[in-house]
């Protein structure tokens, strides 16, 4: 049991890694949709990750309905926290300088790696931290050579500051996220619904209709599907499921990724610096999921060593089996004395093996669920 909640863990991890690296286009393809209204961006966008639901809910075989059966504080919290954050990031990616703005976003691993110690069940060790400040020089470095244009204009530390907030937010909002931890990921579809309408309403409200061109279509069903979409699908999943210190730290990865993204496709200038921050931030990852592989190896180590106790768990339950059947034949024979006593001798053969077994591997007879002497 142990090994496959492991293998859950570990796989949990890995999807919601993936879910980070489809975030890291989010910056690039926002780049391509300055010239319409931010809310107007993220409800369509939402539009089109919402149609990702039917495919999702048959993936995992959820009933499409099952977003309807949740509390309203999980409604809230969702559809608040996606309609929140991307409209300030998209709002201030518009404004900010692309490759600064993507860079920024480090904030929010920081916080879920720390913020992480606080939640139950969890606990905080020195190679996350350790990976999270490696991956955090690396995101400084990045944001000291992508920041040069912030310096040469005051709006533009307005617009970064903004962005930072909303990604602490996101930190925030990912943790909290360990609280919904029975709700399934799935149903996130029917919550970019909800998203996509509330930021229809608020664009009418606040913004004018600005009718994208093919490109902007293109960049805006490709925002909705990936980043906005399926991204967010495995990240919530891998925040639930999995190694949530890891993957909070391999969340450093996403703004190296999105800053080598706008410099290879928004035409910004990709410098040796990136090299090296990268390598930062890719280390502080490596470091700081140390703990998913050492889990791995224990469960793994773990699968092998009952082998004994099992083979001494099916003799003393013989025993006591064949010691009720001789008791419920009545003790009178000679003979059932002898069978009696020779099981007897057998039991206590048993559990003398299984003390001394006991004495060296404690930790897996428990997790057997095995009896011990005493009980016996």
């Amino acid at each position: 049991m142990s090994s496959a909640l492991g293998s859950n863990k570990l796989l949990a991890s890995v999807l919601g890694a993936i879910g980070v690296v489809l975030w890291a286009t989010e910056t690039t393809l926002i780049t391509f949709t300055t010239a319409l209204p931010p809310l107007q961006t993220v409800a369509l966008a939402f539009m089109f990750a919402a149609c990702l639901t039917p495919f999702v809910c048959w993936t995992t075989g959820t009933h499409p309905l099952a977003a309807f059966r949740q509390p309203v504080l999980v409604w809230v919290v969702t559809v608040t926290a996606l309609v929140g954050y991307h409209a300030c990031i998209y709002y201030a990616t518009q404004k900010a300088p692309p490759m600064a703005a993507a860079l920024l976003q480090g904030t929010t691993p920081l916080m879920i790696v720390l913020g992480s110690a606080l939640l139950p069940g969890e606990r905080l060790r020195w190679w996350h931290v350790a990976g999270a400040l490696v991956g955090l020089c690396g995101v400084l470095l990045l944001v000291e050579q992508g920041g040069e244009a912030a310096r040469s204009d005051g709006h533009a530390v307005f617009y970064l500051s903004l962005i930072g907030v909303a990604a602490a937010l996101w930190g925030l909002y990912s943790l909290l996220s360990r609280s919904f931890a029975d709700v399934p990921s799935s149903v996130m579809g029917t919550f970019y619904a909800a998203s996509a309408i509330l930021a229809g309403l608020a664009h009418l409200l606040l913004e004018q209709w600005v009718q994208p061109s093919a490109q902007e279509w293109l960049a805006i069903a490709l925002l909705g599907m990936l980043p906005m979409g399926l991204a967010i699908f495995l990240w919530d999943y891998g925040m639930k499921k999995g190694d949530i210190q890891a993957l909070g730290a391999f969340s450093y990865v996403e703004p190296f990724i999105g800053a080598l993204l706008v410099a290879l496709l928004a035409g910004a200038a990709l410098q040796l610096s990136l090299l090296w921050s990268g390598c930062l931030v890719v280390g502080g990852a490596v470091l700081a999921g140390r703990s998913l592989w050492e889990k791995s190896t224990e469960h793994a180590v773990a699968t092998k060593r009952p082998s004994v106790p099992e083979e001494l768990a099916r003799a003393h339950n013989y025993l006591i089996s064949r010691m009720l059947d001789v008791h419920r034949a009545g003790i009178q024979s000679p003979g059932a004395i002898v069978e009696l006593t020779k099981l007897l001798s057998d039991l206590e053969l048993v559990m003398r093996l299984w003390d001394e077994w006991d004495g060296r591997c404690q930790p897996s007879a428990t997790s057997l669920g095995q009896p011990s002497s005493r009980a016996a």
